[in-house]
């Protein structure tokens, strides 16, 4: 038994110190797909606890030229959009019936360019031909303490308990432009004098936000509220118990007690892209495309276009069904770092926080010390299991397999937490080649010992 025990110590301890290594490193490789397969199986025991996102991003990326008439009229300098740009790309949408739309890009624009010109309103004539939606604003504590002359008109939440403690704006530094505004509500997307947001590789996304006497949503929650169909000013603020939640309708949504949402980098909420300079996601839980993509509804008559149309038609129809969530997603853009090493751009951020909440899947990791606990479990299994034969051990060995993961499945279902499961994976596929090959200590080589 001690050199059963001794073996699996020393075999046991390079194998954890690889899971972990791939942990802290982040550089998950062969195991990221077995995670992928433990999440999932543990959210199928969920029932109606977690449900599918229905969000779909239309991705300004690089490969989107800005347009320009002929060459004496050149595009927008710096690779920005001119109005002619997103009243464009508003009118693909258009023509796809969207239940929703939540616009990301707060643009300024070179009124100098005849794609500019005030005198020319194509982004108000696009934005009247859909469904009431929203649009972004930047805001900030920084700066004049005035009031504006012209405050955007932010819906108001109602509020339990003592909010003192919620990040406040005085100001939006960054407005919608006005001809959007025509068939748009304004929401908040980011404070830019917030601080601190980022600590330790967490990052905590602004919910709600304090402007003047009121609790205002940000453009994640408006857009929720606005696909469910729930007018947000609905919305309610509980700060009366312990834990500070927004109830949205039938959603009751954590928030931390400034009002901000823990983003959830291991909920395994991710997109399925599939584009020639990106790897698939392995597991999709939400659609994106890009807007050369989405031109193409624009070409039925060509027969290119018309087999590239039926391979995205998919991508197409969710957007009649999905909340459409339109920002950029260039390289330059992604610089938010998630705790498992992956950097995306705001709009993929706010895409993703917008999935979790729809999707009710508020999932973190076990805390190190229970990950730690459990693997001193399995090493006090094995002293117990080591000191039988191989037919009781064999036995011994799959019923306690089946517990150990029964009890991580339980908490899952009960938490919403769950750890990567190499180290419990490996640690009992090694005691089980163990068991197998050495023999007990002092046992004799004979047919009675065997029995």
């Amino acid at each position: 038994m001690r050199f059963r025990f001794l073996t699996f110590v020393v075999l046991g301890a390079i194998l954890v110190a690889l899971g972990e290594w791939s942990i802290f490193s982040k550089k998950h490789g062969p195991l990221e797909s077995l995670d992928h397969f433990w999440l999932e199986f543990c959210v199928g025991f969920t029932g109606e606890k977690i449900s599918d996102p229905a969000v779909t991003v239309v991705r300004i990326n690089d490969d989107y030229e800005p347009l320009s008439i002929g060459e004496e009229t050149p595009a927008a300098a710096d690779g920005r959009l001119s109005r002619l740009d997103y009243a464009t790309i508003l009118g693909f949408l258009g023509k796809l019936d969207p239940k929703a739309i939540a616009f990301l890009p707060t643009p300024t624009f070179d009124e100098n360019l005849v794609l500019n010109q005030t005198d020319v309103v194509p982004l108000e004539g696009a934005a009247m031909q859909l469904p009431r939606f929203l649009v972004a604003a930047n805001v900030s504590n920084d700066g004049e303490e005035a009031k504006e002359t012209s405050p955007l008109p932010f819906p108001k939440l109602k509020v339990n308990g003592n909010v003192e403690s919620v990040l406040e704006f005085t100001r939006s530094v960054r407005k919608p432009d006005g001809q959007l505004m025509q068939n748009a509500d304004p929401a908040i997307k980011s404070i830019e004098s917030a601080r601190g947001l980022t600590d330790n590789g967490v990052l905590r996304i602004p919910l709600i936000a304090r402007y003047q006497d009121s609790i205002v949503p940000s453009i994640a929650l408006s857009a929720v509220a606005l696909y469910d169909g729930v007018p947000v000013e609905e919305a309610t603020v509980d700060f009366s118990a312990a834990s500070p939640v927004v109830i949205l309708g039938e959603r009751t949504i954590p928030i931390e007690k400034d009002g901000t949402m823990i983003f959830p980098a291991y909920a395994g909420v991710a997109p399925e892209r599939k584009s020639k300079d990106e790897q698939d996601d392995k597991i999709p839980h939400f659609t994106a495309l890009t807007v050369d993509e989405l031109a193409y509804t624009g070409e039925e008559e060509d027969e290119v276009a018309k087999r590239i149309l039926a391979s995205f038609q998919s991508k197409f129809d969710s957007i009649s069904r999905n909340l459409v969530v339109i920002g950029y997603d260039r390289t330059g853009d992604r610089r938010f770092t998630l705790p498992n090493g992956n950097v995306i751009s705001e709009t993929m951020l706010l895409a993703r926080v917008i999935a979790t909440i729809q999707s009710g899947r508020f999932i973190d990791w076990w805390p190190s010390w229970a990950r730690w606990i459990a693997t001193a479990a399995i090493f006090v299994l094995a002293v117990i299991l080591f000191g039988f034969g191989r037919g009781k051990f064999v036995i011994g060995w799959f019923l306690s397999l089946l517990a150990f993961f029964a009890m991580m499945v339980l908490v899952f279902k009960a938490t919403l937490s769950w750890t990567p499961p190499w180290f419990a994976f490996s640690l009992f596929l090694l005691m089980l080649l163990i068991g197998l090959i050495v023999p007990l200590s002092g046992n004799k080589p004979n047919a009675e010992a065997e029995a």
